[in-house]
């Protein structure tokens, strides 16, 4: 994925920047656990792409439909490992996650792939991506 920026924008502190973005990524696990619709809706860019670990892919309207046409449907919700690296006003964070969801007695281990990007004095995400560690969905 190629991210294209202009000459105008100004490049995030780094190290601040990383700390800033977990803190967004874990905000944000949190929020899909307890099913925080309008928490979602802000720090996801109106470009969002959302592809789950079955290969499917979402656009934010149909992301957002999603959330809103239930109740948090996740029992729990871990980030097991969460690393973030900074590009100027992009964030990649990469790592690994487990969850449950309600009802089912089974897990879901997976790695994700996130990119966020810093416009307008805050984060976006602007892509989600995981793959199934073992197992089918």
């Amino acid at each position: 994925m190629a991210v294209a920026q202009t000459s105008s924008e100004e490049c995030v502190d780094p190290a601040a920047a990383v700390q800033q973005v977990l803190e967004l990524d874990e905000k944000r696990v949190v929020a899909l656990r307890d099913n925080d619709v309008e928490f979602l809706d802000a720090i996801t860019d109106k470009d969002y792409l959302h592809v789950h670990s079955s290969g499917n892919a979402r656009s934010k309207a149909q992301f957002m439909r999603g959330r809103a046409n239930r109740t948090s449907s996740f029992s729990s919700f871990v980030i097991d490992e969460n690393r973030a690296t900074i590009y100027c006003n992009v964030a990649v964070v990469a790592g690994t996650y487990h969850n449950s969801q309600k009802g089912s007695t089974s897990e879901k281990h997976a790695r994700h792939l996130r990119i966020y990007v810093h416009r307008d004095g805050q984060w976006t995400n602007v892509v989600h991506q995981s793959t199934r560690v073992g197992g089918s969905d």
